[in-house]
C-alpha cells in the first residue's frame, strides 16, 4: 500500500482504489491532505498493466477461443489488476519525469 511522503500515513486499500480512479494526476493524502505524485516506476507499471487485458485476444488468434472464455479471461485480468496494482503504488512529494 502507498505511504504518504509527508506524514507517512499508510493508505488503506479502499483509499488507494478511490484515489486511483480519479481524473487528477495527483493523489491527495487522506490524512494530511497534501498532493502526492506517483513515482516514475509506479507510473511505468501502471501504464504497462492494462495491456495485459489484451492477452486473451492474442490467445484467441492462435487457439480460436469461445467468446465466453475470451471475455472471462479479460475480466479476470482486469479484476487481478485492481487487486494487485494498489499494492505496487509508491508516492513522492515531487513530480518525477517518467523517463
Amino acid at each position: 500500500m502507498p505511504v504518504c511522503a509527508t506524514c507517512h500515513h499508510r493508505w488503506t486499500f479502499r483509499e488507494t482504489l478511490r484515489a486511483m480512479y480519479t481524473l487528477k494526476p495527483t493523489m491527495t493524502c487522506p490524512n494530511c491532505r497534501t498532493e502526492q505524485h506517483l513515482t516514475s516506476a509506479s507510473r511505468k507499471r501502471g501504464a504497462f498493466m492494462p495491456f495485459l487485458i489484451l492477452l486473451p485476444m492474442l490467445a484467441n488468434v492462435f487457439f480460436d477461443l469461445n467468446w465466453l472464455i475470451l471475455f472471462g479471461g479479460m475480466a479476470t485480468i482486469a479484476i487481478a489488476f485492481n487487486l494487485i496494482y494498489p499494492r505496487l503504488i509508491e508516492l513522492t512529494d515531487e513530480e518525477e519525469p517518467i523517463w
